[in-house]
């Protein structure tokens, strides 16, 4: 699996993804570029179908041309990270965070009720997603918007008050997958009190370029781990040390993977700790949840 320096990942494959989505691009804008010319000279009754045409690929240029620009922000960061222009490798999230100009970024994908892969672009939505899986609420967990400071608090009693702490103060989720196969949410976790229209337009831009790139079903698979050959799924390492944790936790308490991992959750929170940190412990043998 790619593991953010440059090791197994093939950049060159990543660099092709990026001319293959600028070229997508282009072609929807020529069809693009064709309707909104037949609209101007159609007869009146196709002018309607021909507007429609021309929304339908620009939608889709803008698509494949945010999807072309957040890869080739990552393929940019590692670049000056192997020329020594940065102390450590890259996260491919944090690229992407900054390269749409969103503070933190968090990509919730569930795969059970209960269960969530997450990777994040930095502590602040580290922690703010720990508290939506200790509290069980949040923006992760519900349909894709934008939650303004003054509605944290009334929307989300326990996780918003807890969230301000850390400096949130506004959020915007969006869909990750199809609206009728929907596989997660990317979240924007924001320092300003309003989820500013650019910053959601961002959001939503980017949950459609990882839906169609890392998230697509013809990505092809890793024969180690079967997860998607992107570099997306590299941060996930970071939480293999949670899963040895829940097992052991399972063992101990004899009680679900859901069970104990809502346990990890919760002492994190009680320590002012991270999900990873207090999992470290666990597996390490230097502390119980008991």
């Amino acid at each position: 699996m790619w593991d953010g320096t440059g090791g197994r990942y093939d950049q060159s494959a990543l660099r092709e993804l990026v001319e293959a989505e600028r070229g997508r691009a282009d072609r929807a804008a020529g069809v693009a570029s064709r309707h909104e010319i037949l609209m101007e000279t159609a007869v009146a009754t196709m002018r309607p179908f021909h507007r429609r045409m021309a929304e339908l690929h620009r939608a889709t240029e803008g698509r494949h041309r945010a999807a072309a620009d957040l890869h080739a922000g990552y393929v940019a960061a590692v670049r000056d990270w192997a020329a020594g222009r940065a102390g450590v490798p890259p996260a491919f999230l944090a690229a992407v965070a900054e390269n749409a100009g969103v503070q933190s970024l968090a990509v919730t994908l569930f795969s059970s009720p209960g269960t969530a892969a997450v990777v994040v672009s930095d502590p602040v939505a580290a922690r703010a997603n720990d508290l939506e899986c200790v509290f069980g609420e949040g923006p992760s967990r519900e349909m894709p918007g934008v939650c303004a400071e003054w509605e944290l608090s009334s929307r989300w009693p326990r996780f918003g008050p807890a969230a301000r702490e850390l400096g949130v103060r506004a959020v915007v989720s969006a869909r990750l997958g199809l609206r009728e196969a929907p596989l997660g949410t990317l979240t924007a976790y924001r320092s300003e009190p309003e989820p500013d229209a650019e910053i959601a337009r961002s959001t939503e831009l980017v949950a459609d370029a990882l839906t169609a790139t890392a998230l697509h079903p013809a990505t092809r698979l890793d024969v180690e781990d079967g997860l998607p050959v992107h570099p997306l799924f590299g941060d996930l390492d970071l939480e293999v040390v949670v899963h040895q944790a829940t097992g052991m936790v399972m063992a101990t308490h004899d009680c679900t993977s859901s069970d104990a991992v809502a346990l990890i959750h919760a002492r994190a929170y009680a320590q002012d700790e991270s999900v990873i940190e207090v999992a470290r412990t666990i597996v390490n043998r230097t502390s119980t949840l008991s």
